[in-house]
């Protein structure tokens, strides 16, 4: 599997060659994405690296994705960029793999220069302190992260981070470790019990870490030891977390 960290050194160089005027993962609104690119016309557009496998389930994953940094950042447009080759492409979605990558932003560019509709966001650097969120590999909780996490830690001047199992390679535990030690907080998402989930949480407890644990599942069905930690219950789709913690 390619690494996610190679893919966006070539999106960089594309974007460097093109002559584009882009800011490397800047905060913009309520998100954090891998780029913000701004056109010759003024137009904002967010670009977002995946290094997923290509499957129907991730295809629908990245078009959630594309319009919820859209929607998130306020940007003009937003772009999911995947590997060379990949399978994993819906144009009409904002997904489009980094072969193709130049000349989807250059049709981006020529119809957002036809709206005459810019909307011009601010953006800031990305802050220093991390909070790791600790999470189920599964579509379902993107939007938990996407919609609620990463704006909580945003606001309280904090960056959220996570380990998505389809855009990592090499030894995910060690580098699951690295990033919460560098985590200032962890967030920790109980739902359906994850082993994985549980782990990281007992991990982060033996370095001192708080955590804040949140579920989407009967929190009769924790470990007992996780159980009787207070924990924020949601609901899929609910986002109104985000100002709980």
């Amino acid at each position: 599997m390619r690494r996610e960290s190679d893919l966006e050194a070539e999106v960089e160089r594309h974007l460097r060659e093109a002559k584009v005027k882009y800011v490397k993962e800047p905060v913009v609104g309520k998100t954090r994405p891998d780029f913000l690119v701004t056109t010759e016309n003024g137009d904002q557009i967010v670009v977002e690296v995946k290094a997923w496998e290509p499957s129907p389930d991730a295809t629908a994953r990245a078009i959630n994705q594309a319009h919820r940094y859209k929607e998130l950042s306020k940007a003009a447009a937003a772009l999911i960029v995947t590997a060379v080759g990949s399978s994993l492409s819906f144009p009409g979605g904002g997904v489009v793999p980094v072969s193709a990558f130049v000349a989807a932003l250059s049709g981006l560019t020529s119809a957002l220069a036809e709206k005459r509709s810019r909307r011009p966001v601010e953006s800031r650097p990305s802050p220093k302190k991390k909070v790791f969120a600790s999470m189920p590999f599964s579509s379902q909780y993107d939007d938990t992260f996407l919609v609620a996490i990463q704006p909580a830690a945003l606001a309280a001047n904090a960056s959220a981070d996570r380990v998505d199992h389809t855009g990592r390679s090499g030894d995910v535990v060690q580098q699951i470790k690295e990033m919460i030690k560098a985590a200032r907080i962890v967030v920790a998402d109980l739902s359906e019990s994850r082993a994985n989930v549980c782990h990281e949480v007992g991990y982060a407890e033996a370095l001192g870490r708080p955590v804040v644990q949140i579920c989407s599942t009967p929190l009769a069905s924790l470990p007992f030891n996780l159980r009787n930690n207070q924990t924020i219950q949601y609901s899929i789709g609910q986002a109104s977390i985000s100002n709980r913690w």
